[in-house]
Order: structure tokens, then sequence, then C-alpha cells
């Protein structure tokens, strides 16, 4: 899979399954992913910005 540039300049995912992300879900993805990692810092005492998410 690999990315590709539109005529208005939005980057695209080009060969993978999924539809290209809208403004709005991506958003929400990044709104969601700041929330779970405030969660995850709340549960753990610990503070913002020092949990890292995902794999390492």
């Amino acid at each position: 899979m690999y990315t590709a540039t539109t005529r208005d300049g939005a980057l695209r995912a080009v060969g993978s399954r999924a539809p290209a992300a809208t403004p709005r879900t991506r958003l929400r993805a990044s709104w969601l992913r700041h929330w779970r990692e405030a969660q995850r810092c709340a549960a753990l005492n610990v503070p913002t910005g020092t949990v890292k998410r995902g794999r390492a």
C-alpha cells in the first residue's frame, strides 16, 4: 500500500481495502486516541503524554 495525492492535495491511501478517511473521521479517530490515552494515564496515575500507545 502507498499514499497518493489527489488534485486538491489531499492524501489518499491506495491499495488498501478501506476507503479514504474523511476529515471528520480523522478528527474523530484523533479525539478517541487522545481520550483513550487520557484514560490510560489517569488509571496509571501518570502525566498525560508519558504512556506509549500502540506498539513501541
